[in-house]
């Protein structure tokens, strides 16, 4: 099983990333800073390196000119995985000694991925892991039929945000659905019946607080769960929602996949 050593600051995109990678049966290790990342890489040899360039402690240029320095880390393939993408900034990444240069904002984590298997040559690997997922998913059908499986509507217009959590929520068994704006995500709402929802609170069509009001008005939403996810910190903010009637407010800075996955299945088993 091939190794992949992400080195990415950005908590959101380094779990993304690690769920979609380890569904196709990769091993998966995590850096967030060029330390980290440097120190990982010579501990644990992976056969890729995915090297953002803007990192704490020590950016990507400097990591990967101590790797390729290294003599027992030569033989690690090291990818750029950066939104810097000027020519300079690419010629200065390939002299520098990396083996390919990939831009973040041009790759959903699913065309990354086909970039990794394509770097492995891992068309067997790849057709073994669809034979698995038929597999699992057939034996999640028999599970589904034995217990009810949580329903997830999520209210969010960040695309790389939806990827994150639907990889986490799938990973963990439950449904989710999603609206990319606050009016179809209330004509949802009401279309279906959903065990929690998640809400943004910056959203075109309407935002998150005009969203609480009308949810907790209808008698067919008033008793789901909202958990507000937000940039926002201002207490006034907080406070309000809350007052609304939302059962949980996140910072999307500050809350994991995995910790998000935690705090619905705490709500939920209230």
């Amino acid at each position: 099983m091939p190794k992949i050593l992400i080195v990415e600051d950005e908590e959101f995109l380094s779990d993304m990333y690690k769920i979609k990678f380890e569904q196709s049966g990769y091993a998966v290790i995590v850096a967030h800073d060029g330390l980290e990342g440097l120190k990982l890489a010579k501990k644990e040899q992976p056969d890729l390196v995915l090297l953002d360039l803007i990192l704490p402690k020590l950016d990507g240029f400097k990591v990967l000119a101590k790797l390729k320095a290294e003599p027992a880390a030569k033989k690690i393939k090291v990818f750029i995985l950066s939104n810097l993408g000027q020519s300079d900034e690419v010629s200065r990444g390939m002299k520098t000694g990396a083996d390919g240069y990939f831009i973040k904002a041009n790759l959903t984590p699913s065309q990354l991925l086909e970039k990794v298997n394509a770097i492995f040559n891992n068309q067997s690997e790849a057709l073994k892991d669809k034979k698995s997922k038929v597999i699992h998913n057939k034996n999640f059908e028999r599970q589904a039929v034995e217990k009810k499986q949580a329903k997830i509507l999520l209210i969010e217009d960040e695309e790389a945000i939806i990827n994150m959590y639907k990889l986490r929520f799938n990973k963990e068994g439950f449904e989710i659905e999603v609206a990319k704006n606050g009016a179809w995500g209330l004509k949802l709402a009401k279309q279906k019946k959903f065990d929690i929802i998640l809400l943004d609170m910056i959203m075109p069509a309407m935002n998150g607080y005009e969203a609480i009001k009308i949810l907790k008005s209808d008698e067919n939403t008033k008793n789901v769960p909202i958990v507000i996810l937000s940039n926002s910190a201002q207490d006034g903010d907080i406070e309000e929602a809350k007052k609304l009637g939302a059962a949980a407010y996140l910072l999307k800075a500050m809350i994991t996949p995995a910790k998000l996955v935690k705090e619905v299945e705490k709500i939920l088993n209230k």
